[in-house]
């Protein structure tokens, strides 16, 4: 899984990295998985630290053996992970630079209050980009992935029919007072940010 990730958190990653300035950073990962993403983008900047935050306590036990092997191959990374609702972080308001999640959007257990926790920990300066499938995707993209994905199919099958469209991402901004953020088709992709994305 650690191997087959690395394609599809590429995107993602340079997306979230194009973000950053000479400052150090703090970020909050919402919704972190198994905290590749994280720990790929905490090796890349140094100066930044990481915190991702998860619901499913299985996934949090793999974040943390991550982390733990990162550490232990000599990365340098300040990253954690934690255990928490994701729409009542235990973290005060305008505390990260970049709010980030990447492939969980469609498992938040009450999206639209989630919307709000991002906007509200994310500094008046800061960015929120939030990445997930296209429920309406092209099925030229859908095929082709199905290719690569073989025994995963099934899986990817039912994230993708989990996930939100356009028209829906649009109505759960509106719900959560958001309405100026930004909803963007990319490939797979459905990608709301709090403000205009390069490329």
């Amino acid at each position: 899984m650690r191997k087959s990730a690395l394609m599809a958190f590429r995107a993602p990653a340079e997306r979230i990295l194009d973000l950053v300035g000479q400052e150090p950073l703090e970020m909050i990962e919402l919704g972190c998985n198994t905290a590749l993403l994280g720990l790929h983008i905490a090796g890349r900047l140094p100066r930044a630290q990481v915190t991702g935050f998860d619901e499913v306590a299985e996934l949090i036990e793999v974040a943390e053996e991550n982390l733990a092997l990162a550490i232990w191959a000599n990365a340098e990374v300040d990253m954690e992970v934690e255990k928490s609702s994701l729409h009542r972080l235990p973290v005060p308001d305008s505390c990260a630079d970049i709010v980030f999640s990447f492939s969980s959007m469609h498992r938040w257990k009450h999206p639209v209050e989630t919307l709000k926790e991002a906007s509200r920990i994310c500094r008046p300066n800061g960015t929120v980009v939030l990445c997930d499938s296209n429920r309406h995707a092209d099925e030229g993209f859908i095929t082709f992935i199905l290719q690569f994905v073989k025994e995963s199919g099934d899986h990817f099958m039912r994230q993708l029919q989990a996930a939100y469209t356009k028209a829906e991402a649009k109505a759960l901004l509106l719900e959560a007072g958001l309405d100026d953020w930004y909803v963007i088709e990319e490939d797979l992709g459905l990608i709301m940010s709090s403000r205009p994305l390069n490329g």
